[in-house]
């Protein structure tokens, strides 16, 4: 086999069996130790490398906790949804993220700004049962009066708010000698992934009866494809204009990009990505769960067995309109939704919407994100602002502080070499200058 050897590795920091098991201080301190020897020093531990913040939450939302892993957050402000002014939190480390959101939504604002929908807060759960008799799923259809009494106590209070049961399904998987019940529920403004995962292993002893099979797993899906949210925009193209481009040439590259991410899956991954930018931080700042709702999104852009691109624009009596419906699956309450400030401070930010809002808010962020996005490949590149925004990272590694940052990333930007030493050497011109005038 050819390839580079792989390089010599010694493995990572000896932690003891029972480590889980120890306190959190007593897991800081056992770190420190062991990273002592590596030269870090007992502050940036505590104030850097670790972050700070309430142990208690975090021993409580994941397991052997030792600290937090900070990440910006910031908002992308200027957003009209539906007639009303939001102001979007962000939690992302990438530098373009949030300067894109806030472009399009001055620019779509200008014109009314984004118009969302959603379909009601709809998950499922399923259970998959091994040896089932032939009328298995005709069983599980006629027993459905019995499956509704068993998930009766357990659906009560999602019930009285509005939620509950909506449907219950059956149906095989061939190849592999499967059959597989589904039980959908309306979870109003939480994730649901609890209350699913808990009514699929209630009913299975019951579907066991019912079927004759076996039950092999009781969990919820996360395609969430019946949980669906969706945004529209409409520019006029004179709006688009961009230097020697006019606005009616930009437009037909902005459609034609994205027709190029539904015929090329290839543009489509990194096009979707980009519609995640906005979405995946929205969903970190606000406590969601990040990774279900991605993985929601990339399975209902395959869903015709192509990988697409989610969005899709066209040009109509000189007006550029923008449309996104994808899965968004997005809550409110429950789970780690606002259970630490800063994702509380979110839901305040925007002024404590339900699931569905949120989920709607969201596929506005996500195409205001795409929108931008593509305007700026289609004129400018996007390589202009995403250096001048890297530069500003250059000059914190180059050991800039306070209003040095932004003005040492001015002047890196300026002469268009973005290397660390560019920024060292600037930065030590700006001292020389200010020891000089002292």
């Amino acid at each position: 086999m050819s390839g580079t050897p792989p390089s010599e590795w010694h493995g990572g920091l000896p932690l003891p069996p029972n480590f889980r098991k120890l306190s959190f201080a007593e897991r800081r301190t056992l770190l420190l130790e062991l990273a002592s020897g590596a030269g870090v020093e007992e502050a940036q531990f505590d104030d850097d490398l670790l972050g700070l913040g309430r142990s208690d939450v975090a021993d409580s939302l994941v397991e052997s906790a030792i600290g937090y892993l900070p990440v910006p957050f910031g908002v992308a402000s200027g957003f009209i949804i539906d007639g009303h002014p939001v102001s979007v939190p962000m939690a992302v480390e990438e530098p373009s993220v949030i300067a894109a959101a806030t472009y399009a939504a001055r620019l779509v604002a200008g014109e009314g700004g984004f118009t969302t929908w959603a379909t009601p807060p709809e998950m499922v759960a399923h259970v998959y049962l091994e040896g089932a008799r032939p009328d298995g799923a005709s069983a599980v259809l006629a027993g459905r009066t019995e499956i509704e009494h068993c998930l009766e106590p357990l659906l009560e209070s999602m019930r009285a708010r509005g939620g509950g049961l909506r449907a219950i399904g059956a149906d095989s998987i061939a190849e592999l000698a499967l059959l597989r019940v589904s039980v959908t529920i309306d979870v109003q403004d939480a994730m649901g992934a609890n209350l699913l995962n808990t009514a699929a292993e209630s009913i299975a002893p019951l579907l066991e009866k019912l079927t004759g099979g076996t039950a092999i797993m009781k969990i919820l899906t996360n395609e969430a494809s019946g949980r669906r949210a969706g945004a529209s925009l409409a520019i006029p193209v004179e709006r688009l204009r961009r230097g020697a481009l006019s606005g009616d040439e930009s437009a037909r590259r902005i459609v034609l990009a994205s027709d190029i991410a539904r015929f090329d899956s290839s543009r489509a991954v990194t096009h979707n990505k980009g519609v995640m930018n906005g979405i995946s931080a929205l969903a970190l700042a606000t406590g969601n769960d990040t990774r279900g709702i991605e993985a929601a999104v990339h399975r209902y852009a395959s869903r015709d067995g192509v990988y697409r691109g989610v969005t899709r624009y066209e040009v109509s009596g000189g007006v550029l309109r923008g449309r996104i419906e994808i899965p968004l699956p997005m809550a409110t309450t429950g789970g780690s939704v606002g259970f630490q400030a800063a994702t509380a401070f979110a839901l305040e930010l925007l002024g404590h919407p339900d699931g569905p809002t949120l989920s709607r808010i969201a596929a506005a962020v996500g195409l205001g994100q795409n929108f931008a996005a593509l305007f700026a490949l289609v004129t400018d590149g996007i390589q202009k602002g995403h250096m001048r925004l890297h530069a500003a990272r250059l000059a914190l590694q180059a050991g800039a502080a306070g209003d040095e940052i932004r003005e040492v990333g001015r002047r890196i930007a300026e002469g268009g070499r973005f290397t660390r030493d560019e920024a060292v050497r600037i930065l030590s011109q700006l001292h020389e200058r200010q020891g000089a005038g002292e």
